[in-house]
């Protein structure tokens, strides 16, 4: 990854817009970050960090203080736009910080948002605009975190330092978020977890053998405690098969028995279902035969309804027929009364047109006329627009000879208004130039004010330290009494929690032993044993109330000797700062006189200043506006001419009087207008009466027409209902009155059907059952008694059966039961002794040879990480300090009560010893943490697939260096640097700013914070 372009405003220091071209820096390949302590250097990295993953690495850093303190919430909205290349790809990411901003208006909530966009084809397409999707895609693009980030390529301030000196569950911690080892931790929490629920498992399934078999009353008597306690399941699987053998023969013979009874009691159903049919029948026949002769005596009065019903079925038919002809012989006479109607209107017309036709030669004699009243009035309008003119060019012979002598005075105005512009302009710049000069004074007096007050607030300090001098010596007094009284505390606590730690292993043993004595078999080894097991003498001690307690009074101790470390009263007497302090007070009340009396003078200056632009400002718009107005006027040289034209125009026009043209011109067209009014109307008359004739003429045809068609649908009609008439009716008159009955019939037509099909129905019924006609009913309940009985006998063998069935099946399910605990008891025996091991390989404590490391899983895992580490890290050390120095890892710890592996100690080759990371010079550590820094880098970056990190900021720490360990690292970082690597360091030291031509300078000001200047 490589930085192209950083944009940033309001961001931390910079309260400016602030642009870098890294680009221009290419070349150079190194760079340097020039400037004072606390001018901004850092912040550009915290830009490129918040550009990239929305977070700044520094240690305790609020987000809040994103924002300049520059800026106000009437001030626009705080960015940082970063464009960056990787793999040849182009991307810009730009966000914006949680912060109150003005945005359409002040003082606005603005909440944290980013864009991520990728450049095609000189093209910026946008990639994501929500938090979470930029901060994915970055890490895809990037291929890494922003912690691994800032381990990789941004080596910021101290950080790579803390590094080396940090202890190895400090760099435990580091290195697992890095290379997210913390899988490992997991396993062994786990696995731990494991043990202990396999544990507790066993337990419950040598309890759920006594529930299972206790459960079923049937074993419950016949399988002792003592042959359950000791899980005998060959003799326990031994009793329920017998048990059940002995069932399953008692079942066989009852249910041989089962069998013949039901035979029998089939007999006797089949025998009942028979005589019980044949008595059915014989009732039956007997209903039939009532209800048939109920029907018969009214079959006479259904058959004449039956025949009346057809008729009426015949007339229904012919109905449609009958109506058809009615309406076509209503039609024929409603034509006729219409075609009457239409004809009297017709000749009515005929008398209005002819009265029409006499009024025609007045109509054309007017029409005539019309074209010579036009004419008049367009003569006597000609004459009206010269009218016009002559007025017009009257007022602007007036008007004109008026513009002329106010032009003359507006041109004497402003010149005199300009002289006065002038005087006011020379009055203003003498005052802007005592504002600047007093502002200057104001500016120095405030720098001294600043100082006098640091001097002043140091002062106070110092006084109020001396007053409360003699409080911290009985402080310290009492501190030293306490740690006496805390230290003999700690002694008794010790030598209890030594007690209390003796009572817990004990109990651990204990629990092994008890284990040992149920089983016969060791948790660990394996082993059988056969002996009496016996128990150690426990107390009963709180061991975690006890540690806590003495964990406290050894906590109050270090506090205790912290706060007597902190007391200092190695202060001059308190008379000696008052003294002072009253002299600062009176040197700061002067300045800060001086101070209010120059920016009163200032005030006073700057309100007579604002008062003269005041005046400018007011001038300035007076001589706009003379000049706007003179700007209207024209050239009057050809005055003459306009004025000889107004007078051939009025000679022309001696002849006529306007106000007679303008009456005669209004009564012309009066009459004009009335005149066509007539004639339209004549027109339109004429139009509408001879639209109407023709509409009533094309009417009388469709009368005609539809009066015709209706007589020939009648002749047809009439032939056709006379034939259907005849086929089933006498005459017609038969047949409406046929009709007029029969809905009446219609309507009973389900009734008389209903009973004819019933009466059939019936007879069919009787001829079917014939055979019973002479038979008598049999007596059932002999029968059934006998049924009875035998239901009684099959109900007893059935609770006998199922009795037997119960028994056997609960017996079956027990011994599933017993069996699925017998093989898990065996599985969980295997797996226990399988998970307590590998707890123990995971959190180190399995291993007892002598000078093996004890480690756990995931430091076992770092270490593999750490050894690659410290590999990458001693090719550069070895180079910079001319093979003296090689980074090892310690294998072995002095305090054994902390973990340890990933802690560093150094071989001197000079000395051929090993030496404490803590024993080297500043400079020398400097080197150290650099080439582990770099190591770091390169270990993440295999990891990490091979990841190319084209760019590496170093920030800080080279003044510590000497002379030639700066030259040593001045050279590996330049062949850092020939591996095509884009690397800025940040330093203030003089030897690199003259080693290194290329650099970013950055500058702070108070009123304007943070600025740089990019030099090649």
């Amino acid at each position: 990854m490589k930085p192209i372009s950083l944009e940033m405003y309001g961001f931390m220091t910079y309260k400016n817009k602030t642009s870098i071209d890294f680009t221009k820096l290419y070349d150079s390949k190194i760079f340097l970050i020039s400037g004072d302590t606390g001018s901004g250097k850092t912040s550009i990295f915290d830009a490129i960090s918040f550009a990239l993953f929305g977070e700044i690495q520094r240690e305790g850093f609020d987000k809040k203080d994103i924002r300049s303190d520059f800026l106000s919430g009437n001030d626009k909205e705080t960015y940082v736009d970063l464009k960056f290349e990787i793999d040849r790809k182009l991307y810009r990411v730009k966000r914006i910080p949680n912060q109150i901003a003005k945005k359409t208006r002040h003082n606005v909530s603005v909440k944290h948002s980013a864009q991520l966009y990728e450049y095609k084809d000189s093209k910026e397409i946008l990639l994501a605009d929500k938090i979470n999707d930029v901060d994915r895609l970055i890490k895809e693009i990037i291929g890494l975190d922003n912690n691994q980030l800032n381990r990789v390529m941004i080596l910021a301030q101290g950080e790579f330092s803390k590094f080396l000196k940090s202890s190895s569950d400090d760099k435990a911690e580091l290195l697992s978020k890095i290379f997210r080892t913390n899988i490992y931790k997991d396993i062994e929490e786990l696995l731990k977890e494991k043990s202990r629920d396999s544990k507790k498992n066993l337990d419950n399934i040598s309890k759920s053998l006594k529930i299972e078999i206790r459960k079923n009353e049937f074993l419950d008597d016949i399988i002792t405690d003592e042959q359950i306690e000791l899980k005998d399941f060959k003799i326990i699987y031994d009793i329920i098969d017998n048990y059940s053998k002995k069932a399953r023969e008692k079942l066989s013979k009852i249910e041989i028995e089962k069998n013949k009874v039901n035979i029998n009691l089939e007999d006797k159903n089949k025998e009942y279902s028979l005589y019980k049919n044949q008595n059915d029948q014989i009732k039956n026949l007997n209903n039939l035969k009532n209800d048939k002769s109920k029907l018969l005596i009214k079959k006479e009065d259904f058959l004449e309804r039956k025949e009346k019903l057809y008729l009426s079925q015949k007339a229904d038919m012919l109905y449609p027929y009958y109506k058809n002809l009615c309406e076509s012989k209503k039609n024929i006479k409603t034509y006729d009364e219409k075609k009457s109607q239409n004809r009297k209107k017709l000749e009515y017309l005929k008398i209005s047109k002819e009265s029409l036709d006499n009024e025609k030669d007045e109509i054309d004699k007017v029409k005539s006329s019309l074209g010579k009243k036009r004419e008049n009035i367009l003569k006597a309008n000609e004459i009206l627009k010269d009218f016009d003119e002559l007025k017009i060019l009257a007022d602007e012979v007036n008007k004109f000879k008026k513009d002329f002598e106010k032009s003359k005075e507006l041109k004497s105005l402003i010149e005199k208004k300009d002289e006065e512009r002038n005087l006011l302009k020379d009055k203003i710049n003498e005052k802007s130039d005592i504002i600047i000069k007093l502002n200057d004074k104001i500016q120095e007096l405030n720098d001294k004010g600043l100082k006098a007050n640091k001097i002043n607030h140091e002062n106070k300090n110092l006084y109020n330290l001396s007053v409360e001098n003699d409080k911290k010596i009985e402080e310290f007094n009492i501190s030293k009494k306490n740690i006496v009284d805390l230290s003999k505390d700690l002694e008794k606590s010790k030598s209890l929690l030594k007690k209390a730690k003796n009572i817990r292993r004990n109990k651990i043993i204990n629990t092994f032993r008890k284990e040992i004595d149920e089983r016969g078999v060791c948790p660990v080894c394996g082993s059988i044993h056969y002996e009496k097991i016996t128990f150690l003498d426990i107390e009963d001690l709180d061991f975690d109330k006890i540690n806590e307690e003495y964990i406290s009074i050894r906590n109050n101790i270090e506090y205790e000797k912290n706060r007597k470390f902190s007391i200092n009263y190695d202060l001059k007497e308190s008379n000696f700062y008052k003294g002072r302090q009253i002299e600062l007070d009176k040197n700061l009340d002067k300045l800060k006189d001086e101070i209010k009396e120059a920016r009163e003078k200032s005030k006073d200056i700057s309100d007579e200043k604002e008062i003269l632009d005041k005046k400018l400002n007011d001038l300035n718009e007076e001589i706009d506006s003379y000049k706007k107005e003179l700007l209207r006027f024209k050239n009057f040289d050809d005055i003459e001419k306009l004025e000889q034209k107004y007078d051939i125009k009025k000679e022309e026009l001696g002849i006529y009087n306007n106000d007679e043209i303008l009456e005669k011109s209004k009564k012309e067209k009066y009459l004009l207008e009335q005149d066509e009014k007539m004639i339209k109307d004549y027109e339109e008359k004429l139009y509408a009466i001879d639209k109407e004739y023709e509409s009533l003429i094309s009417l009388d045809k469709t009368y005609d027409s539809f009066i015709e068609e209706n007589k020939k649908r009648r002749d047809l009609q009439e032939g056709e209902f006379k034939e259907k008439l005849n086929k089933h009716f006498e005459s017609k008159k038969e047949f409406l009155l046929v009709l007029s009955k029969a809905k009446e019939y219609l309507s009973k037509k389900d009734e008389i059907e209903e009973y004819f099909n019933k009466l059939k129905t019936i007879e069919i019924k009787i001829e079917s059952l014939e055979q019973y006609k002479d038979k008598e009913p049999i007596d059932l309940n002999i029968v059934l008694d006998r049924i009875s009985l035998l239901k009684s006998n099959v109900k007893k063998i059935d609770d006998k059966i199922f009795d037997l069935k119960l028994r056997l099946s609960k017996l079956s399910n027990t011994k599933d039961q017993i069996e699925s605990i017998d093989r898990n008891l065996n599985e969980l025996h295997k797996e226990d002794a399988i998970l307590y091991k590998l707890s123990k390989i995971c959190d180190g404590s399995l291993s007892k040879k002598k000078g093996v490391e004890k480690l756990n899983l995931e430091t076992f895992v770092l270490t593999n990480y750490f050894r690659k580490i410290l590999h990458y890290a001693n090719i550069r050390l070895k180079d910079m300090t001319d093979g003296q120095f090689i980074m090892k890892r310690k294998t072995e710890s002095s305090d054994k009560r902390k973990n340890f592996g990933l802690d560093i100690e150094i071989l001197d080759a000079n000395t051929g010893k090993l030496r404490s990371e803590a024993s080297l010079s500043g400079g020398e550590s400097f080197i150290a943490s650099l080439c582990l820094a770099l190591g770091l880098s390169d270990a993440i970056s295999q990891e990490n697939g091979g990841i190319k990190i084209d760019t590496l900021f170093i920030d800080e720490g080279f003044g510590t260096l000497s002379d030639d360990y700066l030259d040593k690292t001045i050279r590996t970082i330049e062949k850092l640097s020939y591996n095509n690597k884009f690397i800025g360091l940040i330093s203030h030291v003089k030897e690199l700013k003259d080693a290194i031509d290329a650099k970013i300078e950055v500058t702070y000001s108070k009123t304007d914070g943070s600025s740089l200047e990019v030099i090649v």
